[in-house]
C-alpha cells in the first residue's frame, strides 16, 4: 500500500508535533493519525488480527523445532542418561512456563496488546533500557538463526545431492547455500505472519516428519552391539567442555520465545475473548509436539548409539539411502518456513526504523530493496562462516538462555520503590556514616597530582606490554605502529573526555564509572550499559594478574633454580596460591588512598621491568635470521592472528576503568578544580606510558622479528640474573595492578551489602567479602591457567567499549556537540574504530581458546 505525502508536514515538524502536550490541537492532527495508523497496517507485525488458535500451534512448532533435534543425541552423549533426561525435561517444563508468562503479559494492560518483545520489555523495565535489554538480545538470536539456517540448508541441499548422486562430481557448499538464499529472496517479500502461513505449517509438518525418522530409523536399525554409555569424552576437561556445549545444544532447542508475541499478535482479541485463550490452546499443542519431536530422537537416538553417535544422527544411520535423502530434504523444507517467521519480527525492527526513523516513503520498492539486502547479508555471512554454528552456540548462550528462560520472569517482578518514613533524619546520617566507610568516599579526597599519575600508570601498564612486540608480528611494521599510535591518541583523548566530565554538574562529582553512565544514560540504563563491562574488564584483569603473577613467580624459581631444582617441577597452581596470599593481606587495605605506596612500587617496577626488555633487546643486537614477514603463513592465520593482536593492544589500554575512582580522591574547589591536577598526572602517565610501550614493542620485534616469543621475556632467555629480576619486577607490579582494579569492585560489593542487602559495615563484612572475592579470583586463574585468552574474547566486548567509545558515546549525549563540527567528527570516529576493534578483536581470542583448551587438563 503506497501511503501519500502529507503536504507541508516535515520531519522536523512531526518531531515537534510530537513533543508537544497530549491535548493539543492542530488542523493537521487527524491526517498524521490516520497517517500513523496507515504505517501501523503496513508494518509486517500489524492490526491485521484474524489468525486461529492453530496458527499459533503451528507457528510456534515452526519456530521452536529446528534441525537442532537431529543433534539432541549428541547432546545425550556428552550429558549421559541421568543429567540428560533431567536437562531436556526442565527446559521443556521451564520455556513452557516462561511461554505462559509471555502469553499472559501480551494483553495484561487494558487497551493496550505488546505485539512486539521489545514492546514488553519497555513496559517492564522503562522506554530505553527494555529496548537495550530486549532488542540485541532478540537480534542476536533471530538474525543468528537465520545465518545458521542458511548454512544448515545448504548443507542439508548438499547431503541431500551427495546421498542421491554419490558419483557426481562434488560441488561446493557455497552454491548449495545460494540455493537455498534463492527461495529466500522470493519468500521475503511476503509482506506479514498471516501471508507465510502456509510456508510455516509445511515447515511445522516437516519437522514433525523429519524427527519421526530419526527415532524410527534408529529403533529399526536397533541397539548396536559395541554401544557404550559411558559419556563422550574420556579426559576430566574434555567431559566439564562437553557438558557446557551440551547445555547450549540444549538451550538452542529451545529458542522460539522470541517470537511468540509476535505470533499472538496476529491473533483477535476483545474484552470477553481475549487472544491470551486461543493462544495458550496453541502453545500447548505445539509443546506436545514439541515434546514429541524431542524426547524420542534424544532419547532412542543415544540408546541405539550411545557415545559413537554423531552430532547429526542422520549421518550416523547412513541406510536406507532414499530415506536419508528424503529426511534431509524435508529439514531443508522446514528451514525454508523457519527462516521467514525469524526473519519477519527482523523485517518489522528494519521497515520501522526505516519508516519511522529515516522517514523512507512505506510500498513494495523499499521493502524489495530491504529485505532483498537482508536475505543477501545472511547469505553472504553463511557463506563466509560455514562454521556459523558454533559461533552462535558461543555468542547465543548470552542471548538464547535470557530471551527464552528467564527475561519474561524478570517482567512479572515487582517494582522496588524507594522508602521515605518518619525516620529520614536517621536515615540520612545512616547514608553517610555508609559512604564515609566505602573505599570510593568524600573523606579521603587528599591526594596530589602525583597520585593520579602512578596510579594510572599502575592500571594502564601490565605485563601485557611484554607481549606487544609479538602482537607487532601479528600487524607488521606498519599496521602495528598505526595500531599503537592510534591507541596511544584516542585513549589519551577519552581519557581528557572523561577527566572533564568527573564534575560537570556543578556541585556534584561522578566518583564512578556507572555514576556517569547513568547521568548520561539514565538512572537504569547507565547502570545496565556501564556495570557489566566495568566489571569484565576488571575482575577478568584480577583473574589474568593472578595467573600472569604465578607465571612469573614460576620463571623466577626456574631460572634462578635451574640446575638444582631440576628433578622436582612445582606446578603453577602453587604459584598462583603465593601470590594470592598477600592479595588476601592487602585487600583489607580500606581505599585507594591507602594503597599509593603499594600502587607507587608498582608504577615504578613497570617502567624499569619494559625498560630492561628492550634494552636487553638492544644489547643482543638484531638476530641473523630475522624475518619481518607476518608470523602466520596461511590467509586464515594472518586474519586470525590480525585480529588477535588487536585484542592484545586494546588489552594493553583498559585503565578508563578505573580513572574516576582516581579522581574520586583528589580535593576539589569551584576555583581549583580536580581535573587540572588529575590532568596533569594523566599527562604524566602517558608520556610513561609511551615510553614503556614504543620501545618495547619496536626493539623488540626489530630484534627477533616473527621469531619473537608471546613473552619477550622469553626470547632474551640471558643474562639470567636479568631475566629474573624483570620476572619479581613484574610479580611487585601486578600486586599493586591488582589491588588498583579490585579497589572498584570491593566498592560495589560492600555498596550491595550495606545498600541493598542491609548488613552492617564493619571490619569483619570487609574482612569476609574481600578474603571470597580474592578467593574466587584465585580459584579461577588456578582453574583457567589460559585465562588470558578467555579475556582476549570476553574482554574484547568490554575492553573496546569502555576505553575507546563509552566516553565519547556520552560526550555526545551529555555536551550535543554542532553537527559536523570538529568535536562532532571527532568523537564520531573513535566510536567507529572502536566498534570495529570490539568486533574484530574477540575473533583471534575465540581461536587461542579453541587451541589452548584441546591438550589442557584441569589443575595439571
Amino acid at each position: 500500500m503506497e501511503i501519500q505525502p502529507l503536504g507541508d508536514y516535515s520531519p522536523d515538524k512531526f518531531a515537534t508535533l510530537a513533543l508537544e502536550p497530549k491535548g493539543r490541537m492542530d488542523s493537521q492532527e487527524g491526517h498524521w493519525r490516520e497517517q500513523e495508523r496507515s504505517i501501523d497496517d503496513w508494518l509486517p507485525i500489524n492490526a491485521r488480527r484474524n489468525a486461529k488458535w492453530w496458527y499459533s500451534a503451528f507457528h510456534n512448532v515452526t519456530a521452536m523445532v529446528g534441525a537442532g533435534v537431529l543433534s539432541l543425541p549428541y547432546a545425550m552423549s556428552e550429558l549421559g542418561w541421568g543429567a540428560g533426561v533431567t536437562v531436556l525435561l526442565l527446559s521443556w517444563i521451564i520455556t513452557l512456563y516462561t511461554l505462559w508468562q509471555m502469553v499472559e503479559m501480551h494483553e495484561m494492560v487494558p487497551g493496550k496488546r505488546f505485539d512486539r518483545y521489545h514492546e514488553l520489555g519497555q513496559h517492564a523495565f522503562g522506554e530505553k533500557l527494555g529496548l537495550w535489554i530486549v532488542v540485541p538480545q532478540q537480534l542476536v538470536v533471530e538474525v543468528g538463526l537465520n545465518i545458521v539456517y542458511m548454512v544448515t540448508g545448504g548443507q542439508s541441499l548438499q547431503k541431500f545431492h551427495d546421498v542421491i548422486c554419490p558419483d557426481c562430481k562434488h560441488i561446493k557448499l557455497t552454491y548449495f547455500i545460494m540455493i537455498f538464499a534463492s527461495a529466500h529472496f522470493v519468500l521475503s517479500q511476503l509482506p506479514n505472519f498471516h501471508s507465510i502461513s502456509r510456508v510455516s505449517l509445511a515447515a511445522a509438518v516437516m519437522s514433525l516428519c523429519y524427527s519421526t525418522i530419526a527415532w524410527i530409523a534408529s529403533v529399526s536399525k536397533g541397539k548396536s552391539a559395541d554401544v557404550d554409555y559411558n559419556l563422550r569424552a574420556t579426559t576430566t576437561p574434555g567431559k566439564v567442555f562437553g557438558f557446557f556445549g551440551a547445555l547450549g545444544d540444549v538451550a538452542f532447542a529451545y529458542a522460539g520465545h522470541n517470537v511468540v508475541l509476535e505470533i499472538q499478535a496476529s491473533i483477535p482479541s476483545t474484552p470477553e475473548k481475549p487472544s491470551k485463550k486461543p493462544m495458550w490452546k496453541g502453545v500447548i499443542v505445539a509443546y506436545i509436539i514439541v515434546a514429541v519431536c524431542y524426547f524420542p530422537p534424544s532419547l532412542v537416538g543415544y540408546w541405539a548409539f550411545g557415545n559413537k553417535v554423531d552430532d547429526n544422527i542422520l549421518v550416523t544411520l547412513n541406510k536406507p539411502k532414499w530415506l536419508i535423502a528424503l529426511a534431509n530434504m524435508m529439514v531443508v523444507v522446514h528451514l525454508l518456513g523457519s527462516y521467514q517467521v525469524y526473519a519477519m519480527p527482523v523485517f518489522d525492527m528494519i521497515e520501522t526504523v526505516l519508516v519511522r526513523k529515516f522517514w523512507f516513503r512505506p510500498g513494495l520498492m523499499l521493502r524489495l530493496i530491504a529485505r532483498t539486502a537482508y536475505v543477501a547479508f545472511t547469505m553472504f555471512v553463511a557463506i563466509t562462516f560455514p562454521f556459523f554454528n558454533e559461533l552462535l552456540s558461543f555468542f547465543g548462550g548470552f542471548a538464547f538462555a535470557p530471551t527464552t528462560y528467564f527475561v519474561a520472569s524478570l517482567g512479572l517482578a515487582p517494582n522496588d520503590e524507594r522508602r521515605t518514613d518518619s525516620r529520614q533524619g536517621s536515615w540520612s546520617a545512616e547514608e553517610k556514616a555508609i559512604d564515609d566507610w566505602l573505599p570510593i568516599n568524600d573523606a579521603s579526597r587528599n591526594a596530589k597530582w602525583w597520585y593520579s599519575a602512578f596510579h594510572n600508570v599502575t592500571a594502564m601498564v601490565g605485563a601485557g606490554v611484554l607481549g606487544l612486540p609479538y602482537a607487532m608480528s601479528e600487524l607488521g611494521w606498519g599496521a602495528g605502529i598505526t595500531v599503537l599510535l592510534l591507541s596511544w591518541i584516542i585513549t589519551l583523548y577519552t581519557l581528557w573526555q572523561m577527566v572533564e566530565m568527573h564534575e560537570m554538574v556543578p556541585g556534584r562529582r561522578f566518583d564512578r564509572y556507572h555514576e556517569l553512565g547513568q547521568h548520561a544514560f539514565g538512572e537504569k540504563l547507565g547502570l545496565w550499559i556501564v556495570v557489566p563491562q566495568q566489571l569484565v574488564v576488571e575482575v577478568g584483569l584480577n583473574i589474568v594478574y593472578m595467573v600472569t603473577a604465578g607465571q612469573s613467580l614460576q620463571k623466577f624459581h626456574d631460572v634462578f633454580c635451574r640446575d638444582t631444582c631440576r628433578r622436582k617441577h612445582i606446578k603453577l597452581t602453587y604459584f598462583i596460591m603465593i601470590f594470592a596470599s598477600a592479595q588476601f593481606v592487602l585487600s583489607q587495605l580500606p581505599n585507594f588512598h591507602s594503597i599509593s605506596g603499594v600502587s607507587l612500587a608498582a608504577a615504578i617496577m613497570s617502567l624499569c621491568y619494559s625498560t630492561i626488555a628492550w634494552v636487553a633487546s638492544a644489547e643482543k643486537g638484531r638476530s641473523a635470521e630475522v624475518d619481518y614477514d607476518l608470523r602466520a603463513t596461511t590467509p586464515p592465520g594472518r586474519v586470525f592472528g590480525f585480529f588477535g593482536a588487536l585484542g592484545d593492544v586494546a588489552f594493553a589500554y583498559a585503565g578508563h576503568n578505573v580513572v574516576l575512582e582516581i579522581q574520586a580522591t583528589i580535593p576539589s574547589t569551584p576555583e581549583k578544580p580536580s581535573k587540572k591536577p588529575m590532568w596533569k598526572g594523566v599527562v604524566v602517565a602517558y608520556i610513561v606510558v609511551a615510553a614503556c610501550y614504543f620501545p618495547a614493542s619496536l626493539v623488540g620485534y626489530w630484534a627477533f622479528g616473527n621469531h619473537v616469543d608471546e613473552n619477550i621475556l622469553v626470547t632474551l632467555e640471558k643474562p639470567r640474573w636479568l631475566i629474573a629480576m624483570a620476572n619479581m619486577m613484574v610479580v611487585v607490579h601486578l600486586i599493586g595492578s591488582y589491588q588498583v582494579y579490585a579497589m572498584p569492585v570491593f566498592d560495589m560489593i560492600e555498596m550491595v551489602l550495606v545498600r541493598k542487602l542491609r548488613f552492617p559495615p564493619g571490619l569483619t563484612l570487609r574482612l569476609i567479602a574481600r578474603t571470597l572475592y580474592v578467593g574466587f579470583t584465585m580459584f579461577v586463574a588456578i582453574t583457567f591457567p589460559f585465562f588470558s585468552a578467555l579475556l582476549s574474547f570476553f574482554g574484547g566486548f568490554a575492553f573496546a567499549p569502555t576505553t575507546y567509545f563509552l566516553p565519547c558515546i556520552m560526550w555526545l549525549t551529555i555536551y550535543k556537540p554542532k553537527r559536523f563540527s570538529l568535536s562532532w567528527f571527532t568523537n564520531w570516529i573513535c566510536i567507529i574504530l572502536g566498534v570495529l576493534l570490539m568486533i574484530l578483536s574477540p575473533i583471534g581470542g575465540l581461536r587461542q581458546i579453541i587451541l589452548k583448551a584441546r591438550t589442557y587438563k584441569f589443575y595439571q
